[in-house]
């Protein structure tokens, strides 16, 4: 049996805490359905600083930080938003780095999915290895540990003994992955189809947004980003961007790269994706009409655009994306309609 413990404080996100409960107690369950006895594969409890939580109206209780009890620890999401907070988080661990190093000399897990993962950066021991986190929070991840190969493009990264799961729901698969490592893929893919998972869901890609990119002071840098947002559908070139803002094309790259990280150019192609998948979303215009519409010409270049940011193609983006027409469940009755006049 395997026991895990879950990281919690008074800033946990609950149903993280309680999703992965869930998860492992359906692994038993299923396990001795099938085998016909009492066995239990993993044990989960919940571990931290404080003896008992207060989490709405819920009292939790919390064991102690053993690490040697423990054969995988999970570090789940906190309510942490803004560089103070992550930062924070980021400190959570820090005095349990020697519990957590000597874990995994002894061939035990790590895990941490959402911004959890500030937390096990912050011991740094994901110093040199890869790891994905909260794609939103990108910006601030690379900034607090630059040593960690951030790859958002995976939803699940594995680096030696340690596990990274993206944001919220990602600890699903990792969940999954965890079931893969300790059983094997046919239970795995069997607890896959009773979690209603895909254990194809391998990439952030497809979720990333810039309506939730971090926001930066620069007035000018603003309007230029405004000036970009009104014209998509029109060539824009570097020369003449730097033009109509009166600066250098060298000053304006040292610009964005100061407080987005790209280049203007780059900023542009996201924009015209962005656009693009907003148009997939809300209308039933043709990949080659939502083309035009964001400024390419080409649709063999815009498709192979559009995967490389995505890592869906057009049709496939739009298929798991835009929602359905649904019938209301409650319809107004001609009854009501008349009194409400």
């Amino acid at each position: 049996m395997k026991r895990i413990g879950i990281w919690v404080n008074q800033d946990v996100v609950m149903s993280s805490v309680t999703g992965v409960i869930d998860f492992f107690t359906f692994c038993n369950k299923y396990w001795q359905l099938i085998q016909h006895s009492d066995q239990l594969l993993f044990e989960t409890q919940l571990i931290g600083p404080q003896a008992e939580l207060q989490h709405g109206p819920f009292i939790i209780k919390v064991e102690a930080a053993d690490f040697s009890q423990i054969d995988i620890l999970l570090i789940p999401g906190f309510y942490a938003y803004n560089s103070k907070d992550l930062l924070r988080v980021s400190q959570e661990l820090l005095p349990y780095k020697t519990e957590l190093q000597l874990m995994l000399q002894q061939g035990k897990w790590l895990g941490a999915f959402c911004n959890g993962t500030f937390a096990l950066a912050g011991t740094g021991l994901l110093d040199g290895l890869q790891s994905t986190s909260v794609w939103f929070f990108k910006d601030y991840f690379r900034q607090m540990f630059p040593q960690v190969k951030l790859d958002l493009q995976q939803l699940v990264v594995q680096q030696q003994s340690i596990l990274t799961g993206g944001a919220t729901t990602s600890y699903l698969n990792l969940c999954l992955r965890f079931v893969e490592l300790c059983m094997d893929t046919a239970f795995a893919q069997q607890m896959a189809k009773i979690m209603l998972t895909d254990p194809n869901r391998t990439s952030q890609l497809p979720y990333l947004s810039l309506q939730l990119a971090p926001q930066h002071k620069d007035a000018k840098l603003a309007e230029i980003q405004q000036y970009l947002q009104a014209h998509l559908a029109e060539p824009v070139s570097l020369e003449q961007l730097a033009e109509t803002f009166a600066m250098t094309p060298r000053t304006l790259i040292r610009r964005f790269k100061q407080h987005l990280d790209e280049t203007p150019m780059a900023y542009l192609q996201r924009l015209r994706i962005e656009r693009a998948k907003s148009l997939l979303e809300n209308t039933l215009w043709t990949a080659e009409e939502i083309m035009q519409q964001v400024g390419y010409e080409d649709i063999s270049s815009f498709r192979k655009l559009f995967v490389h940011y995505t890592s869906l193609t057009p049709k496939a983006y739009r298929q798991k994306f835009m929602f359905e027409p649904q019938i209301h469940c409650c319809p107004v009755s001609a009854e009501q309609q008349g009194s409400a006049a």
